[in-house]
């Protein structure tokens, strides 16, 4: 599977846009972004995350970068704005029911807060002085932290 397939998803749960809207922000370093695309982004890397501390293996295939605001993935970073859901997209009916409970346990943080638990997250912190480069974060080898701290949003999601 592809991460924008899972990004389209979500953007179809959120037809009003008011999760994944077109609001420009001011970050805490200054820099501008859209507010959906930055959720977007954050929404992706805690699925990702949290797929791999219960299955042990990623839900996509698409790497991630490590920005200075947190992880990314360059295409959906690029072609936010542009993305439609298509009924014809097949994803697995556990798959959606996955991504239902994550979207449910997200849509009520704001921005600023996902954005500081990506900031937490092993891989970004080690790479949080290259963000210059953008180097890929290697998801693979946390998995392990992941199950340990994912592990009761897990129980309570019933996933």
């Amino acid at each position: 599977m592809k991460a924008i397939t899972v990004a389209k998803y979500y953007l179809s749960k959120d037809p009003k846009k008011i999760l994944f809207n077109d609001k420009i922000v001011t970050l805490k370093n200054n820099r501008h972004a859209y507010e959906g695309n930055i959720r977007l982004n954050k929404y992706l890397f805690l699925t990702q995350v949290v797929y791999m501390a219960k299955y042990g293996k990623k839900l996509f295939e698409d790497d991630f970068l490590a920005y200075e605001n947190g992880p990314i993935i360059k295409e959906i970073q690029q072609s936010y704005g542009r993305m439609t859901f298509k009924d014809n997209e097949q994803i697995p009916k556990d798959i959606i029911d996955f991504l239902d409970k994550i979207y449910m346990s997200l849509e009520n943080a704001t921005y600023e807060e996902l954005i500081d638990i990506t900031h937490e997250d092993p891989e970004w912190i080690k790479l949080k002085d290259k963000t210059y480069n953008a180097p890929t974060m290697n998801l693979e080898k946390n998995i392990e932290e992941y199950k340990k701290r994912y592990k009761g949003l897990i129980e309570a999601l019933k996933i």
